[in-house]
């Protein structure tokens, strides 16, 4: 649908909606232009009054009980409702939103909603995001290490061990992710972004992903860390809770990338650090300088050493978030992962675990 400004009516019930909206963003135009090349007013006028029992909706917009089912079922395939515990609703967590619509089947995705989503995220949700995250306490989400990297006489925990947490799912699916499909900027794997058990089920049945098993999620999770991705967790020890993981990059991912460049001295009040820290060990370190530019974080530099030919690569550790990706890129070995921190790192509970 075409969005044209100037017609009061006709943008009021998009209006509604965004109201609705965590943070409400009923004054932004982007998010009335995204709401509006998503779904006409009249579906508008149906998701506003979700959650209801659908004989109560097919009764207030003089619908078929069937009808209403295939309406329903084809706003999520678009992303735009999610089964709540009342039942289908609209998604109040914009970033959430986001994610959602940008993980349909890419033939229901317009090259138009990336472009609005890419510039609402610029503009608007990025600002506020690196708040939200930064003022939330203790941080929602936590980088945990490439498995490949951690020393062999470390035992990981299972709430930071990425196979783990993948071996105790139920069901699992692998969709595109939601950050690099908006960007379009960055040539690391796509197909990465791992969910499981009921955030599977539903990209299942909205036809945002397939299922997959188990050896399956391994390899591709284990793919992404060789390509230098990051893998990136709910901050919570509970299995039960741990229902996804996202393989990040710095350049797009909407939680590393807002943290590093508007609030870079509090990256770490937004985002929780793995247990360990990467270390170099100088006379090993040959300085080709792959690991800097492997660095999600921008932690590592080439320092001129007094007595050498070569640079030799400097951790900063006020910015090493402990991923381990630099560790799997260092032929000699140079890199490796200490473990700093105890498991009560890693908090039992939280409260406000959304994402």
């Amino acid at each position: 649908m075409r969005f044209t400004r100037g017609k009061p009516i006709e943008m009021s019930i998009y209006k509604e909606l965004a109201k609705t909206t965590i943070p409400p963003t009923d004054q932004s135009e982007l998010m009335l232009e995204i709401l509006a090349l998503a779904m006409t007013p009249e579906e508008a006028e149906i998701i506003m009054a979700l959650p209801s029992p659908t004989v109560e909706l097919a009764k207030k917009f003089g619908l078929e009980e069937k009808a209403v089912e295939a309406k329903i079922h084809d706003f999520m395939k678009r992303g735009l409702v999610h089964l709540s515990p009342e039942g289908p609703s609209f998604f109040k967590v914009i970033l959430l939103l986001r994610d959602e619509i940008l993980t349909s089947d890419p033939a229901l995705i317009s090259i138009k909603m990336v472009r609005l989503w890419k510039e609402y995220v610029r503009t608007v949700l990025q600002y506020e995001l690196s708040d939200f995250l930064i003022n939330t306490k203790p941080p929602i989400v936590r980088i945990v290490p490439a498995r490949k990297a951690v020393p062999k006489d470390v035992a990981l925990l299972p709430h930071e061990d990425v196979h783990e947490i993948i071996k105790a799912a139920k069901t699992a699916t692998v969709r595109d992710c939601c950050c690099r499909v908006q960007e379009e900027r960055c040539d690391l794997p796509i197909h990465t972004c791992i969910q499981f058990n009921e955030r599977a089920d539903y990209a299942v049945l909205r036809g945002g992903a397939k299922d997959i098993s188990l050896d399956e999620v391994l390899e591709i999770q284990s793919s992404a860390e060789d390509a230098g991705l990051v893998p990136m967790v709910a901050n919570v020890a509970r299995m039960d809770l741990q229902n996804y993981i996202c393989m990040c990059c710095g350049c797009c991912c909407v939680t590393i990338d807002p943290l590093k460049r508007f609030n870079k001295l509090k990256t770490e009040e937004g985002l929780a650090r793995s247990r360990f820290q990467a270390d170099v060990a100088g006379e090993e370190c040959i300085g080709c300088g792959k690991c800097v530019k492997r660095c999600q974080f921008d932690a590592i530099k080439m320092i001129k050493v007094k007595g050498e030919k070569k640079p030799k690569a400097h951790i900063d550790p006020a910015l090493c978030y402990g991923c381990g990706v630099c560790v799997l890129t260092c032929k000699p070995e140079a890199l490796t992962l200490k473990l700093i921190r105890p498991p009560e790192h890693i908090p039992r509970e939280h409260h406000a675990l959304i994402l």
